[in-house]
């Protein structure tokens, strides 16, 4: 099946979905609206002009920025989405952020392997979530 890539950030509707698909958390349409907004870059994978494939970086652009939504619609998975998502927004990053940008993720176990081939390590870190 032929897969169409953009650095388009994808609709609100359209985002919350593919997160639900992918077992990723809910995201309510405003919260979702104001963080698709302040995206610094993003990749959207559609098959059919469907979004079956995604991820971001946000972050101030200088000191800090986070990959994010890295999510693939579970009828695609195994077909290198995720790698060629992260191969994008990776050769984003070292072209457009400092070199002293501290670029992190937050990742399930199951994902440490990927992100360990870009380069990223595991380390000890805390999060919460607002109610």
């Amino acid at each position: 099946m032929s897969l169409t890539w953009s650095d388009q950030v994808p609709a609100v509707g359209e985002y919350t979905e593919l997160r639900r698909l992918a077992g990723l958390g809910r995201r309510a349409p405003g919260a979702a609206a104001r963080g698709l907004e302040g995206s610094l870059a993003a990749v959207s994978v559609r098959s059919r002009g469907r979004l079956v494939g995604m991820g971001r970086i946000v972050g101030d652009g200088g000191c800090f920025a986070q990959v994010v939504d890295i999510a693939t619609d579970p009828g695609f998975r195994g077909q290198g989405i995720a790698t060629g998502v992260l191969e994008r927004l990776m050769a984003w990053a070292e072209a457009e952020l400092p070199a002293s940008c501290h670029l992190s993720l937050i990742a399930d176990p199951g994902a440490f392997e990927l992100y360990k081939r870009f380069g990223f390590e595991i380390r000890t870190g805390m999060a919460r979530t607002l109610p």
